[in-house]
């Protein structure tokens, strides 16, 4: 029973990070107007604190949503 519980449990933090890394690609995509690899890359380098560098300027919204993605990742 207990090795049933930390699997679901592992993949519902497996989701969740999917999750994130989907709403993340998708606002930058919607928001700054990137394409999908660099949404999904300014999405990355967001969640994992790493911080590279930019893809692009940022606009107020997108900002904004870059803080957003900070907090709830």
């Amino acid at each position: 029973m207990l090795k049933d519980n930390r699997f679901s449990n592992i993949f519902f933090f497996i989701f969740l990070l999917l999750l994130v890394i989907g709403i993340g690609t998708t606002g930058y995509m919607f928001i700054q107007k990137w394409s999908v690899v660099d949404s999904f890359y300014m999405t990355i380098i967001t969640i994992s604190t790493v911080g590279f560098r930019e893809v692009g300027d940022l606009t107020i919204a997108g900002k904004l949503f870059t803080a957003f993605l900070i907090i709830t990742s």
